[in-house]
């Protein structure tokens, strides 16, 4: 072979390669969570520690029009607020968890107390605490704070919150912190949809906000003690081939079956490209399938047809996604185990 007919082969297998693009979409998997709180301990007390930011001093206050502007009439929201997450936190865990009390002790079991950091209490604090209250794991609300504003400028009002919040879990039989977690968080609300489309939207004031926000950081931490169900993204493997192109569009149209068929047909397919893009799709739909051991032997067949220098960008896609289903095989025997403790 000379040199020119040399190299253009060299550039039809990159362009071979280049054939290949990627479309995402969003699924919901059930997650375990970040916490395990082992059978055995079944009693969870609640409560919050009332710490304050000394920085933090515009409780009684919010933005409007990018004003700040003072409250007409002085209000505990920060109690409110942390009322309302405790309490939905609670709920979560006594209808979904497996628990034999979960205790939501008063706001006002700590006076608010003001402090340069947020650092935990000495471990006597604790033990004496949870021993009091016969608690086997104290989920405590170190601290809990947000800041209203809205806008009226313009042709759609809106309003945002921002929340900043704290937790720490302590065992009684380990006897120290087992989880402390902080997270930053705003919501929105305008009277646009997604289109940019007028809506009916009602804008809350600061108080609904308020309340809306805090529930929503209650539920949010229920999943670091629960398993939950999570949005996640995957990946179909895109070909120039029409009738792999109609077989995406049927899955797309959870039109799996047929799918998969054409997925299986060219799984045998000598053009190493299409048969690398419709392994990947097989394993994607095994995945759907619940079936996550098969979706994985999919990705080492992958893997094996798209190794080499012209595919590496398929083999890299492959990889990648053989690394998220090992994850998931491994959440999967976490759940598995929970509910077998619990």
């Amino acid at each position: 072979m000379n040199r020119k007919s040399g190299l253009l082969s060299i550039i039809c297998l990159l362009l071979l390669s280049s054939c290949v693009s990627y479309k995402e979409f969003s699924i919901e998997v059930f997650k375990p969570s970040e916490l395990n709180l082992r059978a055995g301990a079944k009693n969870i007390v609640l409560v919050s520690r009332n710490l304050k930011y000394s920085t933090d001093t515009l409780q009684h206050y919010y933005q409007r029009n990018h004003s700040l502007v003072k409250d007409k009439v002085k209000s505990n929201f920060d109690s409110l607020a942390i009322a309302v997450c405790l309490d939905t936190l609670s709920n979560r865990l006594i209808n979904r968890g497996n628990f034999a009390e979960v205790e939501r002790l008063p706001v006002s079991t700590f006076s608010t107390f003001r402090v340069g950091e947020i650092r935990p209490a000495k471990a006597e604090w604790y033990k004496a605490f949870a021993e009091k209250n016969g608690a086997d794991y104290l989920v405590l609300l170190d601290m809990f704070s947000c800041f209203y504003s809205m806008s009226s400028i313009g042709y759609s009002p809106e309003a945002k919150i921002v929340t900043s919040n704290i937790w720490s879990v302590y065992s009684a039989k380990s006897q120290r912190i087992i989880d402390r977690f902080s997270q930053i968080d705003t919501l929105y609300w305008n009277k646009l949809d997604e289109h940019g489309n007028s809506t009916k939207t009602i804008i809350p004031d600061k108080k609904n906000a308020i309340v809306l926000a805090a529930g929503v950081i209650g539920q949010n931490y229920s999943n670091r003690i629960l398993p939950s169900w999570t949005k996640v993204e995957r990946t179909y493997m895109l070909s120039n081939d029409p009738t792999l192109q109609q077989a995406v569009k049927m899955a797309q149209n959870n039109q799996w079956e047929q799918a998969i068929a054409i997925w299986n047909d060219y799984s045998e397919c000598k053009n190493k490209s299409k048969k690398a893009s419709a392994l990947f799709n097989l394993a994607v739909a095994s995945e759907m399938n619940g079936d996550v051991d098969k979706a994985i032997e999919f990705t080492d067949k992958a893997a094996k047809v798209s190794s080499g220098l012209f595919l590496g960008s398929v083999n890299e896609q492959v990889r990648k996604y053989s690394i998220v289903l090992y994850q998931r095989k491994n959440e999967i025997a976490k759940l598995n185990q929970y509910y077998e403790d619990n």
